[in-house]
């Protein structure tokens, strides 16, 4: 840090480089999982396989609903074609 007198505030030189642990966290290991965390991650996890199943099942639904008139607009298309 360079101490400029004219400046409010030191002036900082961005040279900040992480520590390549990840399992460290301030100094102390991550602790394990406990109990009610394990419990909770569980429950989302299973909820989270309902909500994506719906919206997966609404998203499909609405493709095909938008995929329909493309498709018979191809149809009246050939058929014009056909006629000609």
């Amino acid at each position: 840090m360079s101490h400029n007198r004219q400046a409010g505030f030191p002036l900082t030189d961005y040279n900040y480089q992480p520590t390549a642990d990840a399992k460290i966290t301030a100094g102390q290991p991550v602790a394990k999982l406990t109990g009610f965390h394990k419990l909770s991650s569980d429950f989302i996890g299973t909820e989270m396989v309902r909500d994506y199943a719906t919206e997966f099942s609404a998203f499909t639904i609405i493709a095909l609903i938008s995929a329909w008139p493309i498709c018979l607009s191809i149809v009246a298309m050939a058929r014009m074609v056909r006629s000609y």
